[in-house]
């Protein structure tokens, strides 16, 4: 079957972008859908109407009238040249029609005749389907008229789509809102200290309930008052100077206030710090503060300088769980706090009761060892509340000490069980970032890996120039693509944990030459002098990751330099050797040099302009440099350029270690003609499936397509000639994979049989299985250029069979 593809249009992007976030897409069938097309098949004495949404890869039918004639599966070929304009598409006899004559749907079953299409256009311009009608007989009757109609059928479906999208964003939008109101309550009370905001006027406009519970009243009661409605007029007004110094100098202060206040609290010591508030145009509209009731620290120091006994009233009167050892250790008192968070008393507390069995013993131990040396020691374990449950606490122990001599020892206890469930969570939310990356670089490598395929299969095919420009155009969108997804790949690789570096010892000199082979045409294009500086010392590392960082730098050196140099220099540092990039180009300010490493973030790109990558070489050199341990350090200037170094053991100096010749020779082999050579395909995604047959029966192979190993075997037994090579996924269905549909096929016919794995998987597990066996292993999206070198490489300089 062959057909004309519609171009790509130049909206493309946008057009998905506004399918998945109006929420139209994988929705059930809709009855006011259904009139229409059913209203339509009236209107226009059609046995089929159909209202599609398209994206990258499929038609989703939103409602169909007649769809009973049309199979399920088959992709309708008039939509998406339906797209590329404003106006109705007639196909009047699909016959005539060199676009469509070929395609299946019209020289088979259904044998579809007749098409005219409407776009569904939204209000911005983007054309996201079609409003379609459908016959198995010829209409050369079609009149303007009948255009004119069927475009109001189109405006009337994409107004009630619009109407639905604005439905759905409007009641998200009021539950965001609820939330964030229900959240900033919920915070708002739970915060034992004072909260406050005031307007430019001094009254208060928000108050938590800790702040009301001080004035002895609600909170709704205190909104609206001013300090002199609260306070006596001095301390109103001292009050009031604060919030205006902080309104006129837009700075934070902190003060600490004696005021009086109506509860039986009295008069407390506060700790007040007013900061600024402003507008989304950044003006101060007032201020907001928080407070903390410091009343019973300066009540304990009053006690501490006065005695003993006073000492110990601060300690049962604090906050904290605190207690209070002996010079040998031994328990002599155990404060308030301590003893009704724990309910014991200090018989069962000093028999260590209190403390979780697993970090007992190992809190001991230090609490031994730092007795006898006389040092402070602090751990952090488990203790038992009085509803029996086990928090985390921080522990600290210090020696008090009088002419020298330790007197005794004042332990504190702080409960950080919130705070390790944070930690938790946040480390966790960082390996579901990881294992998010991971999940979709996989699932955007299939369709990727077909597009790729196809793309390339087309080149034989495109005649003329302008053909040609156009398909060099898209093989170069489908490289920056490929180069995204790639380095997407790698960010979720490393935070995965499945790149394991494999060290050795190699001469710096494999490095730079490649370095400077692929990075020099670059270079000089933009109109940049560059140099690399030899050096003649070996490294111990992983030559593939340390080559990757370097890329990364280089490239991102070549991309942010418009004029100048780009030099890469090695200076040896003792056991370690700097590799640095130099450049003069844009240079990074002081405020982004630790964000730069950041993923996504790109100085002077705020368009967020593709061509200038996705902002993940740099995150790749710091997860490259945790791995390896290869510290990474950075010199810059703004405006005058910058010099990136990375740190890399030094072995020793040696002879500069040319590639050896082999090598080179098998690089310059690397081009694919199958000269009637038999591959066998065993890919369970049909697009796929069907790309890398087409590429490589462009490439003179004999292909032979399977969707499973059981399907590969039956055909190789009928066929009964021997592969050439076998190129499997890994992941195919059922819990099958590919390295046991190449096993059985040299079962058949030989262990001598080339294999080569072509996976979306990241993990770990392709690659042990490709190593065990001795197969090929490539990760998706592979571009014609990268399959054609494997084919090279696995069949050898590749001639006649």
């Amino acid at each position: 079957m062959t057909s004309t593809e519609p171009p790509w249009p130049s909206t493309e992007r946008a057009r998905l972008d506004r399918l998945e976030s109006d929420g139209a897409l994988d929705t059930p069938p809709e009855a006011v859908f259904n009139r229409l097309a059913r209203l339509g098949a009236r209107h226009f004495r059609m046995p089929v109407v159909t209202v599609n949404l398209l994206d990258g890869t499929r038609q989703w039918s939103k409602a169909g009238y007649g769809m009973e004639t049309v199979p399920a599966e088959l992709r309708l070929p008039f939509c998406p040249f339906a797209l590329l304009g404003d106006a109705v598409l007639v196909v009047r006899d699909a016959l005539e029609d060199d676009r469509f004559a070929d395609h299946e749907a019209v020289a088979g079953p259904p044998h579809l005749r007749f098409y005219a299409g409407a776009p569904l256009i939204t209000p911005d311009g983007l054309r996201i389907g079609t409003f379609s009608l459908l016959d198995h007989e010829p209409h050369p009757e079609f009149s303007a008229e009948d255009e004119r109609d069927l475009e109001e059928f189109a405006r009337l479906a994409m107004h009630e789509m619009e109407s639905q999208a604005a439905r759905r964003a409007a009641q998200a939008a009021e539950r965001l809102l609820r939330d964030k109101n229900t959240l900033l309550e919920s915070l708002l009370e739970s915060v034992t200290d004072p909260i406050f905001t005031k307007d430019r006027e001094r009254r208060f406009t928000l108050v938590n309930a800790a702040t009301a519970r001080l004035f002895g009243r609600t909170r709704d009661a205190v909104a609206g008052l001013t300090g002199g409605d609260l306070f006596p007029p001095e301390e109103a007004k001292r009050l009031d100077d604060l919030c205006g110094r902080v309104i006129a100098t837009g700075r934070e202060e902190t003060v600490e206030e004696e005021l009086p206040f109506p509860t039986e609290d009295g008069r407390r010591v506060l700790m007040i710090s007013v900061m600024p508030l402003r507008d989304d145009g950044g003006s101060t509209t007032g201020v907001v503060g928080v407070a903390r009731d410091i009343t019973a620290r300066k009540r304990a120091e009053e006690a501490l300088r006065s005695s003993e006994a006073r000492f110990r009233t601060l300690v049962d009167n604090t906050p904290l769980l605190m207690w209070i050892n002996r010079s040998d250790g031994t328990p002599e008192y155990y404060n308030e706090e301590l003893r009704a968070y724990t309910g014991q008393d200090p018989e069962t507390m000093s028999a260590w009761q209190g403390f979780h069995p697993d970090d007992r013993a190992a809190y001991l131990e230090l609490r031994t060892r730092s007795i006898a040396a006389g040092t402070p020691y602090q751990s952090n374990i488990r203790m038992r509340r009085a509803d029996g449950a086990w928090r985390w606490h921080q522990c600290r122990v210090v020696p008090v000490r009088e002419k020298g001599s330790i007197v005794s020892w004042i332990g504190t206890a702080v409960d950080i069980h919130d705070i390790r469930r944070a930690q938790q969570a946040a480390e966790e939310a960082d390996r579901s970032k990881g294992r998010f990356l991971a999940a979709a670089s996989h699932d955007l490598r299939q369709p990727m890996q077909s597009i790729l395929l196809f793309a390339g299969a087309l080149d034989p095919h495109v005649a003329g120039e302008a053909g040609q420009r156009a398909l060099d155009r898209l093989q170069q969108g489908l490289d920056t693509l490929k180069d995204l997804l790639d380095s997407l790949l790698d960010v979720s690789r490393l935070d995965a944990g499945v790149v394991a570096p494999q060290i050795e010892e190699f001469p710096v000199a494999d490095l730079l030459g490649p370095l400077s082979a692929a990075y020099a045409p670059l270079a000089e294009a933009k109109g940049l002098d560059w140099r690399v500086v030899p050096f003649t010392g070996t490294v111990r590392s992983d030559r593939v990751l340390l080559g990757r960082m370097l890329r990364n730098l280089v490239d991102n050196a070549i991309r942010y330099t418009d004029r100048g140099r780009i030099m890469v220099d090695c200076r040896p540092q003792g056991t370690r050797l700097c590799v640095e990039v130099h450049d003069t180009g844009l240079g990074i300010p002081p405020d982004q040099r630790e964000r730069i490493f950041e993923e996504f973030h790109q100085i002077g790109n705020p368009e967020r302009d593709r061509d200038q990558g996705l902002g993940l070489g740099l995150a790749i050199v710091r997860r490259l440099s945790r791995l390896l341990d290869h510290p990474v350090d950075l010199v810059s200037r703004p405006q005058h350029g910058s010099i990136f170094s990375v740190s890399v053991p030094l072995v020793r100096h040696n002879a500069p270690h040319p590639p050896p010749p082999a090598r080179m020779a098998r690089d310059e082999a690397a081009t694919a003609t199958g000269d009637g050579r038999l591959a066998v395909v065993v890919e369970d995604d049909a697009i796929v499936l069907l790309g890398l047959a087409a590429m490589l029966g462009e490439w003179g192979f004999d292909v032979l397509s399977a969707g499973s190993t059981g399907e590969a075997l039956e055909q190789l037994r009928s066929g009964g000639r021997r592969p050439d090579i076998v190129l499997a996924d890994y992941r195919l269905r059922q819990g099958r994979v590919g390295t046991e549909a190449i096993l059985r096929i040299r079962d058949l016919f030989g262990e001598d049989v080339p294999g080569l794995i072509v996976t979306g998987e990241i993990g770990p597990e392709p690659q042990r299985d490709a190593a065990r066996h001795g197969l090929g292993l490539m990760h998706k999206p592979v571009t014609p250029r990268l399959l054609e070198e494997a084919l090279a490489r696995h069949l050898g300089a590749i001639g006649p069979a």
